[in-house]
């Protein structure tokens, strides 16, 4: 069980978590999100629940979450921005975690375009999906998932020797009310300023990304491609560097 009022008692913001809808279960947080959007909600409303058992993840796979052990959350934000800069939302989004989880001692690093990773094992992932009007971003739904603390044996069989999590990391039970707080307090200073503080966040996201100037491999639509990861341009997408020239890429991700 997730107490609300303590979420709400470490909270540092204007409008992030002041509404927090909390399930026991729920299919998909990102789901139920869009749900309130239809009937209305306020900007910054976050929809939690313990058990999230339909969990969508990128490209279309299942985000698999264990009971009360788990973060699994989305964020609900009426930014009215040009569509352009919808890509920066999820490197927002997985750079305010990673400051979040530095906070508690946790060193985390980013893996483009939405994963959190402690080494080569993943610790969570941020699903961001947009309703565009007229090139305006109407609404976002910021969909997140941490693993917190889970032993190795919660985790299926198939993904016990690529995911972690903070307890299995640091050997200590987390408070999530307190690491859910600290994620909003950082998500509203990053997301208040934006997009005039860009430069900023592109800095900070290169620091802790865990593959700049590596060689990786990268899935675009039905293209495997190896190149140099070598920076994020100015929309938020990946460029490579290939035989010698740099190339921007509208989508895809590293596997």
């Amino acid at each position: 069980m997730l107490f609300t009022n303590l979420v709400q008692a470490n909270l540092k913001t204007r409008f992030l978590g002041k509404q927090i809808e909390y399930y026991t279960r729920l299919e998909s947080t990102n789901s139920e999100a869009w749900e309130l959007i239809n009937v209305g909600c306020d900007d910054g409303t976050v929809i939690i629940t313990d058990h999230q058992f339909l969990g969508r993840g990128r490209g279309g796979r299942d985000w698999a979450s264990s009971p009360n052990k788990s973060l699994t959350f989305s964020i609900i934000l009426s930014l009215k921005i040009n569509s352009k800069f919808s890509n920066w939302i999820s490197i927002i989004s997985s750079l305010a975690i990673q400051k979040a989880l530095n906070s508690f001692s946790t060193e985390v690093e980013l893996k483009y375009p939405n994963d959190i990773m402690i080494g080569q094992k993943k610790l969570g992932g941020v699903l961001c999906e947009t309703k565009v009007s007229k090139e305006k971003i109407n609404h976002a739904v910021v969909g997140i998932g941490i693993n917190v603390n889970e032993q190795n044996e919660d985790f299926d069989p198939s993904i016990q020797n690529t995911a972690t999590s903070l307890q299995i990391n640091s050997k200590k039970l987390y408070q999530k009310e307190r690491v859910l707080a600290e994620i909003l307090n950082q998500f509203e200073t990053l997301i208040d300023q934006f997009p005039t503080n860009i430069n900023s966040i592109k800095s900070s996201w290169e620091d802790a990304c865990n593959h700049l100037n590596k060689i990786i491999t990268f899935h675009n639509n039905n293209e495997i491609i190896k190149g140099t990861f070598k920076s994020l341009s100015n929309s938020g997408n990946a460029i490579l560097e290939i035989n010698g020239k740099e190339k921007e890429y509208f989508s895809g991700e590293i596997i």
